[in-house]
This record gives C-alpha cells, structure tokens and sequence, in this order.
C-alpha cells in the first residue's frame, strides 16, 4: 500500500508545484502579452500622436457594418496630452485566397497614417502583403477619395481591391463616427 502511495503523492507534489510556478508567474505573462499587444499598434503610430498607451483606452465597436469584423472588436484611442489624436481600428476584407485582417490607424483629420496586416492567405510572390509592405506605406496619409486611384499590386488585383476597399470602409466609418471614436464612445 505505502509503493502505491508513492507515486500518488509525487504526482501530487508535481501539480501543486505547477500550480504554483503558474500562480507566480502569471502578472509576468500578462505583462508581456501587453507589451507585444502595444508594440504591434505602435508600429502603426507616428511618435507625434501619442505620449500615452493606446490599450488603456480601448473603443467599443460592434461586428459586422463597414468595418467587416466578424465578431465585435475594439478599436483604441491614441492620445498626446489627454486628448485624442488618432484612432486604431480593426478591419477585415476577403481577400483572393481567404480574410485578410488589418489594423488601421486615422488621425483626427481623417487622414490614414497606418496600416498593418494582422493576417492574409495570399498567394506567396503574388499577392503576399507581407512582401509589399512599400505598397502599403504608399497608402498612408491618404483620405477615402484618394484611396480609389492607388497603384495596384502587380498580379495581385483582387488582393490590392480588397486592401483599398478595407481602407476606404475603414475611412468612411470613422468620418461616420469621428466625436464618439474620438470621445472614447461607442459607435
């Protein structure tokens, strides 16, 4: 009876032992998700358009309409001085071989200031928007009616429709709801 115990209360002290580690070091994985969650929108946001931490002020916004996001998402505030001077908001398109989904970021002009692919099937050499990133910072400072006369990508049309036309949603529904974006509301 005492060797089946044995076993039983290693086992035992293995769990408690992960739980415990698990316990401890859950703040830091916490703290490390956020920070890769930050760094991926400031890669979007000109240093000018904020001295704060955009996830601190997240934006209700619902599914589906011109943003094309399946289920509802936040979008977030950029502010520099306690007031709002950008927005982040997440857009999805289809694209030639699947959803490509983007995060986009509009001043309080409206102008796009960036764009950054957060996931595409295309098609690899063709229409992969990972390889034109160039293509994509040519987007930037755009408004919707300047949008429509955007280079394509070679070989890649459908790819570069579907970018342009997320964009120019992504435009229109912030021009729609620029006080509540930019207040912090709910569209």
């Amino acid at each position: 009876m005492r060797r089946a115990m044995a076993p039983l209360s290693l086992a035992g002290a293995g769990v408690l032992l992960c739980l415990l580690v698990a316990l401890l070091l859950a703040p830091r994985i916490a703290a490390q998700r956020q920070a890769a969650a930050e760094r991926a929108l400031f890669d979007l946001l000109p240093a000018e358009l904020h001295d704060d931490r955009p996830l601190d002020h997240p934006v209700a916004l619902p599914a589906g309409g011109l943003l094309g996001n399946a289920d509802a998402a936040p979008g977030y505030q950029a502010r520099r001085a306690g007031m709002a001077q950008a927005v982040l908001l997440p857009v999805s398109a289809d694209g030639y071989e699947g959803p490509i989904r983007l995060w986009v970021a509009i001043d309080r002009d409206g102008r796009l200031v960036g764009v950054k692919v957060l996931e595409q099937h295309e098609t690899p050499g063709l229409g992969d928007l990972a390889r034109h990133v160039g293509w994509l910072h040519g987007l930037q400072n755009r408004r919707p009616d300047s949008l429509g006369a955007a280079d394509q990508i070679a070989g890649a049309t459908v790819t570069s429709r579907a970018v342009t036309d997320a964009l120019q949603r992504a435009l229109r529904f912030f021009d729609a709801h620029r006080d509540a974006l930019l207040a912090g509301d709910t569209p």
